[in-house]
C-alpha cells in the first residue's frame, strides 16, 4: 500500500471506525541520567535498569473509543498483582515481555 492512497481509503471509514495502536516500553525501574541538582553533570553510581513491560494502546480517530490497554510483562503472575481483582487493563506475560503475533490478535 502507497501512503498516497490512505487518504482515499480512509475516506470510506467513519472516524469512529479508524483505529490506530502503538506500542513502546516502559522501563519503570530506570533511573534518570541527569540531575535539576547538577545541570550538565552526568548522573552516575548506578547500573541501568533493563527491567520493563511492553504497553499496546489503542484509540479511534474520534477518540470516542479508547480500548483497554494490553501490559506484556516477564512474570504470569507477578506479587504486586496478589489479592487484586481486577484491574483496568489486560496482562499477559512472555520470557521477554516483547509483543507477539498471538498478544495481537487476542
Amino acid at each position: 500500500m502507497d501512503k498516497k492512497n490512505l487518504p482515499g481509503l480512509l475516506q470510506e471509514y467513519s472516524p469512529d471506525n479508524i483505529f490506530n495502536a502503538d506500542e513502546t516500553g516502559l522501563f519503570f525501574k530506570a533511573l534518570p541520567d541527569k540531575t535539576a541538582v547538577f545541570p550538565g553533570e552526568a548522573g552516575h553510581g548506578g547500573k541501568p535498569s533493563k527491567e520493563g513491560v511492553t504497553l499496546l494502546l489503542a484509540t479511534n480517530m474520534s477518540g470516542t473509543a479508547k480500548l483497554t490497554p494490553l501490559t506484556i510483562g516477564k512474570y504470569r503472575n507477578p506479587r504486586c498483582f496478589q489479592g487484586i481483582k481486577s484491574f483496568p487493563l489486560l496482562y499477559k506475560a512472555n520470557k521477554k515481555a516483547w509483543m507477539t503475533s498471538e498478544f495481537f490478535s487476542e
